[in-house]
Protein backbone atom coordinates (compact mmCIF):
# COMPACT_ATOMS: atom_id res chain seq x y z
CA UNK A 1 0.00 0.00 0.00
CA UNK A 2 1.57 3.51 -1.18
CA UNK A 3 1.61 6.39 1.23
CA UNK A 4 -1.30 8.52 -0.52
CA UNK A 5 -3.75 5.33 0.04
CA UNK A 6 -2.88 5.17 3.51
CA UNK A 7 -3.10 9.46 4.18
CA UNK A 8 -6.62 8.68 2.61
CA UNK A 9 -7.50 6.06 4.66
CA UNK A 10 -6.37 8.29 7.99
CA UNK A 11 -8.39 10.78 6.52
CA UNK A 12 -11.44 9.03 6.31
CA UNK A 13 -10.81 7.50 10.04
CA UNK A 14 -10.14 11.00 11.37
CA UNK A 15 -13.72 12.34 9.58
CA UNK A 16 -15.60 10.40 10.74
CA UNK A 17 -14.70 11.01 14.33
CA UNK A 18 -14.75 14.71 13.59
CA UNK A 19 -18.31 13.99 12.26
CA UNK A 20 -19.13 11.99 15.81
CA UNK A 21 -17.40 14.62 17.91
CA UNK A 22 -19.54 17.85 15.90
CA UNK A 23 -22.41 15.66 15.87
CA UNK A 24 -22.12 15.52 19.82
CA UNK A 25 -21.70 19.46 19.75
CA UNK A 26 -24.65 19.77 17.80
CA UNK A 27 -26.76 17.34 20.20
CA UNK A 28 -25.41 19.68 23.45
CA UNK A 29 -26.53 22.72 21.44
CA UNK A 30 -30.00 21.11 21.43
CA UNK A 31 -30.38 20.83 17.71
CA UNK A 32 -31.43 16.92 16.13
CA UNK A 33 -29.54 14.00 14.18
CA UNK A 34 -30.24 14.68 10.48
CA UNK A 35 -29.45 11.71 9.58
CA UNK A 36 -31.91 9.16 10.27
CA UNK A 37 -30.24 6.12 10.04
CA UNK A 38 -27.98 7.87 13.13
CA UNK A 39 -31.04 9.10 14.77
CA UNK A 40 -32.37 5.37 14.91
CA UNK A 41 -29.21 4.54 16.67
CA UNK A 42 -29.42 7.30 19.01
CA UNK A 43 -32.69 6.08 20.11
CA UNK A 44 -31.65 2.40 20.70
CA UNK A 45 -28.05 2.64 22.09
CA UNK A 46 -28.49 6.13 23.57
CA UNK A 47 -25.13 7.35 24.56
CA UNK A 48 -23.43 3.93 23.35
CA UNK A 49 -24.57 5.44 19.71
CA UNK A 50 -20.95 5.63 18.69
CA UNK A 51 -20.71 2.11 18.31
CA UNK A 52 -22.35 1.91 15.36
CA UNK A 53 -21.52 5.48 13.76
CA UNK A 54 -17.51 4.39 14.25
CA UNK A 55 -18.16 0.77 12.95
CA UNK A 56 -19.74 2.32 9.73
CA UNK A 57 -16.65 4.65 9.17
CA UNK A 58 -14.39 1.21 9.62
CA UNK A 59 -16.28 -1.09 7.24
CA UNK A 60 -15.84 2.28 4.71
CA UNK A 61 -12.43 2.19 5.49
CA UNK A 62 -12.08 -2.12 5.09
CA UNK A 63 -14.11 -1.68 1.60
CA UNK A 64 -11.68 1.24 0.45
CA UNK A 65 -8.73 -1.06 1.34
CA UNK A 66 -9.55 -3.08 -1.15
CA UNK A 67 -10.18 -0.45 -3.68
CA UNK A 68 -7.14 -0.20 -6.12
CA UNK A 69 -8.26 3.31 -7.31
CA UNK A 70 -6.74 6.32 -6.08
CA UNK A 71 -9.79 9.13 -7.41
CA UNK A 72 -12.44 6.65 -6.23
CA UNK A 73 -10.95 6.61 -2.74
CA UNK A 74 -10.35 10.50 -2.56
CA UNK A 75 -14.01 10.97 -3.88
CA UNK A 76 -15.05 9.35 -0.76
CA UNK A 77 -12.87 11.08 1.32
CA UNK A 78 -14.20 13.84 -0.10
CA UNK A 79 -18.06 12.95 0.30
CA UNK A 80 -16.76 11.73 4.04
CA UNK A 81 -15.96 15.66 4.53
CA UNK A 82 -19.76 17.46 4.18
CA UNK A 83 -21.08 16.06 7.01
CA UNK A 84 -18.34 17.56 8.95
CA UNK A 85 -18.33 20.72 7.08
CA UNK A 86 -22.16 21.10 7.53
CA UNK A 87 -21.84 20.46 11.04
CA UNK A 88 -19.37 23.11 11.46
CA UNK A 89 -21.74 25.41 9.87
CA UNK A 90 -24.83 24.46 12.38
CA UNK A 91 -22.31 25.19 15.57
CA UNK A 92 -21.20 28.42 13.99
CA UNK A 93 -24.31 29.77 13.17
CA UNK A 94 -25.52 28.70 16.81
CA UNK A 95 -23.04 30.42 18.59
Amino acid sequence: MNWVKALLLLSVLLLGCADLATTNRILELGFGEANPFMEMAQTWFGAWWLIPKLGLTFLVIGLLWRSQSLSRIALVVAFCSTPVINNLVIIAGAS
